[in-house]
């Protein structure tokens, strides 16, 4: 888990910044939080999924929410700690010898 201002790095199965754990078969995921007064806390929705083949992760957006996301700077600073840690963890698992 990585937040950074209102843009967070959710890895399936690990608790986010609100304390909210997606299942572990859920993809990981970069998503945007707003404050909804209505209900008195963060709401979040997603703004593309990280997923993976053989080469590694890779991003899969959803329409036009990444590039239209108006905090940039902060968006790029999560994906790019997301994709390398991913890619990362990719590796090692990869290389793994049995």
């Amino acid at each position: 888990m990585m937040r950074y201002k209102n843009v967070e790095f959710r890895q399936s199965g690990v608790k986010d910044s609100n304390g909210y754990a997606t299942d572990a078969d859920r993809r990981s995921e970069i998503i945007a939080w707003n404050y909804n007064e209505d209900y008195d806390k963060e709401t979040c929705y997603t703004l593309c999924w990280l997923e993976t083949d053989k080469e590694g992760y890779y991003m899969k957006t959803i329409g036009d929410r990444y590039i239209e996301y108006e905090d940039m700077e902060a968006l790029n600073h999560v994906t790019k700690y997301a994709m390398r840690s991913l890619n990362v963890q990719f590796e090692f698992e990869e290389r793994q010898y049995y």
